[in-house]
């Protein structure tokens, strides 16, 4: 495998086959996101609870990866099931709690189309568009139906998606190349209206001190639903969709929101009189 940049661009290209996605890029997740607010996050999760007027204790981060909103929620209070189909992720947000050994974490490798969690949380959440991953109608009805029964009665399920908007216009397409970065890397998205489906082609170059660089490629594939495909599937599998946000405000989305928010609860069981 070698690295070259394309003359006109300055960007990484390595060849070899894609790695399958949060596979190689595990154990450098957590460099490559440390920019991220995952306690601005968190804060808005609580303020979208404190709008329903709940106070939840057991929460069920789904498609969790290597933790970081877990520990968020848990540095909080809360009890925290985290919950994510990567191996590798699973495996640094495990290694984590060793440093963390006061707070309330159970991480669990499995797949949101098939959850075997224990009907007792009152929480549910899954962040930073891990749904658009479903890619089929049918694998996010499955998550949607699976989400539903780990929860309690009186629980709610809060989560995010990329909008169509933000997967259109091909916003991932990013890079760090700057020399005196340990984790340089660079993404390229391409958006296919046909099939609603952003692929991104991410690059990385790792470097350690007197080592070559390690140079690995993965393909991320992201769907684009429409607010009112997602409704429908809410609806379909037993949802309520109290309200709908664009990300981080508290207005309903527009024709350029990059990210909506959710906030579902199960619908009420109608009983024979």
């Amino acid at each position: 495998m070698f690295l070259s940049r394309t003359g006109d661009r300055g960007r990484l290209k390595c060849d070899g086959e894609f790695h399958a996605q949060f596979t190689t890029v595990g154990p450098y997740y957590d460099e490559l996101m440390q920019g991220v607010p995952y306690g601005m996050w968190v804060d808005y999760v609580e303020l979208l609870l404190g709008i329903e007027g709940v106070r939840p204790q057991r929460v069920a981060d789904l498609a969790c990866g290597t933790g970081n909103v877990s520990f968020e929620l848990a540095r909080r209070g809360y009890s925290v099931t985290g919950v994510d189909i990567s191996g590798p992720m699973i495996d640094v947000a495990g290694r984590k709690i060793a440093e963390n050994e006061n707070l309330r974490i159970d991480f669990q490798c499995q797949d949101l189309r098939s959850l075997t969690l224990p009907a007792e949380f009152d929480l549910a959440v899954c962040l930073f568009d891990s749904l658009n991953y479903l890619l089929l109608d049918e694998d996010l009805e499955a998550a949607f139906r699976g989400v539903h029964q780990i929860l309690r009665s009186g629980g709610l399920f809060i989560f995010d998606m990329n909008s169509e908007y933000a997967l259109e216009t091909e916003l991932f397409t990013q890079d760090n190349l700057f020399r005196n970065s340990a984790l340089r890397y660079n993404w390229i998205s391409q958006f296919s209206p046909q099939t609603r489906i952003s692929e991104v082609e991410m690059y990385f170059e790792v470097h350690s001190d007197g080592a070559l660089p390690l140079r690995f490629k993965e393909l991320h594939r992201e769907r684009a639903y429409s607010l009112s495909q997602v409704m429908d599937l809410l609806d379909r599998t037993g949802w309520q969709c109290h309200r709908n946000y664009e990300a981080y405000t508290s207005m309903r989305p527009g024709p350029r929101s990059e990210r909506w928010y959710f906030v579902c609860a199960p619908k009420p069981t109608v009983t024979a009189s």
